[in-house]
């Protein structure tokens, strides 16, 4: 006869079991996401191509099929979903295991969407495509050889038929099959097409990731439509990095559809773009420092920014930022602290210095609000003619615009007269330009 247990033995021995589970798959759990969170760090030899989207499935899928036919390099496709309601979360979650993807129910504009494909991206190498594009045979290959023949180069960008700029060239072709015969005839290597540029245009933009972490993520604040290209590249060539276009790699760019259907918002992105850069004379001024870069140096976005001032990013963490470093601000109550929002990569480009308590903070803080004659370092000074320049290291950094200085949180900050006899016992350093307006909260 079989022996019976008493039914509460049973439980018990279940219990247990369960219990067991549930830690080891607790235990597991953490494990899984700190081994992740550890190797998310670790770029693989190979492109990642963000590509964001808006209610344009059709293009959409064409051009993720051109790219599995055209593309034998090592790749990922991230797909930035930015609210679509024409079936394009249905298409892209059948597509699981040949891309990666995020849906989102609004729309982030295209420099909202790419910034967060540029957080997921994995590549060592980075590529921003539209939509309405169709690749070609040899499109990458082409690209990322002149990409990485010189370390000065920052972006580089293909030609196509669609275009306002210099990289439309004039095609012959009528339909799909003939523009591939077109490319396959065109895309030959051939390093002696690959031409230094002062524009590029942001509808194919190839970049190493040591530059993105050198450069951060596109500026947020301009509206769906234009201009957030433009900025991007101004900030890669203040690095002393050069834009290149590869005359030798054709791409077809259908083009109306992400070119002309924001001619509103592109009056906006204009003036925000105006406001934050000044108008062209203003960024003529910055050529100087564009070609001053010497071959082994390594600027960073963060040195066209400010120093002595208050910055948080993604966490509860509020730093103070002075010559270089940052330091954390300890303190029980942070919540009543102004600080600016940067994102992540730009945070990283400052080394930790230590901390300083909350008292230290609003002591140094005092010092440079209060009305006083002495050039102190972290002072903002004007000169006769209206120019705001900030001390750092000994060095006067020019406000690029009034944006720029309102950008930082300076208003409250005296600003001492600065006349020229005192102007020139100071060299001047790097400009200092607006940092990026970033709307999402996780980059």
């Amino acid at each position: 006869m079989r022996k019976r247990y008493p039914r509460r033995r049973i439980k018990a021995v279940r219990k247990i079991k369960r219990t067991n589970f549930q830690a080891s798959y607790a235990a597991g759990y953490r494990d899984g996401r700190a081994s992740g969170a550890a190797s998310y760090q670790q770029p693989f030899e190979g492109t990642s191509i963000i590509i964001p989207t808006y209610n344009q499935l059709n293009y959409l899928r064409n051009c993720i099929e051109s790219i599995h036919k055209y593309t034998p390099q090592s790749y990922e496709i991230i797909i930035i979903d930015n609210g679509s309601t024409d079936g394009t979360a249905p298409y892209l979650k059948s597509q699981a295991g040949r891309l990666r993807y995020k849906i989102f129910q609004e729309n982030l504009g295209f420099s909202g969407g790419v910034n967060q494909g540029l957080m997921m991206a994995k590549g060592t190498s980075i590529l921003i495509l539209n939509n309405d594009t169709i690749v070609t045979k040899n499109w990458l290959s082409n690209l990322l050889s002149c990409l990485n023949s010189s370390p000065s180069i920052g972006l580089v960008g293909p030609v196509t038929n669609y275009l306002s700029n210099d990289q439309k060239i004039d095609v012959s072709y009528k339909n799909m099959k003939e523009m591939q015969q077109f490319a396959q005839n065109y895309n030959h290597i051939n390093p002696v097409r690959w031409r230094k540029t002062n524009a590029i245009m942001g509808f194919c933009l190839l970049l190493s990731r040591e530059v993105l972490q050198r450069v951060g993520y596109m500026d947020e604040g301009y509206v769906i439509g234009t201009c957030e290209d433009v900025d991007f590249y101004l900030r890669i060539q203040l690095l002393g990095l050069d834009l290149v276009i590869a005359e030798d790699t054709f791409i077809h760019h259908y083009g109306s559809v992400t070119m002309r259907s924001f001619l509103d918002a592109s009056l906006l992105n204009n003036a925000f773009f105006r406001e934050k850069w000044g108008d062209w004379d203003q960024i003529s001024r910055l050529e100087s420092v564009m070609n001053s870069a010497s071959p082994n140096e390594k600027r960073k976005g963060t040195n066209f920014y400010p120093s002595h001032i208050v910055v948080k990013g993604t966490d509860s963490n509020v730093y103070w930022v002075e010559n270089g470093y940052r330091y954390i601000v300890r303190s029980s109550d942070l919540m009543h602290v102004d600080a600016v929002r940067l994102p992540q990569l730009d945070l990283w480009n400052w080394p930790i210095g230590g901390d300083i308590s909350i008292a230290v903070l609003q002591q140094r803080i005092a010092a440079l609000s209060a009305l006083t004659t002495s050039f102190a370092e972290g002072s903002l000074v004007k000169t006769q003619d209206g120019e705001m320049y900030q001390i750092i290291q000994g060095k006067l950094h020019r406000m690029t615009t009034k944006y720029a200085y309102k950008a930082w949180g300076l208003e409250q900050r005296y600003v001492r007269p600065l006349t020229q006899a005192d102007k020139n016992q100071y060299s001047e350093g790097f400009p200092i330009i607006a940092p990026p307006i970033i709307k999402a909260n996780n980059i």
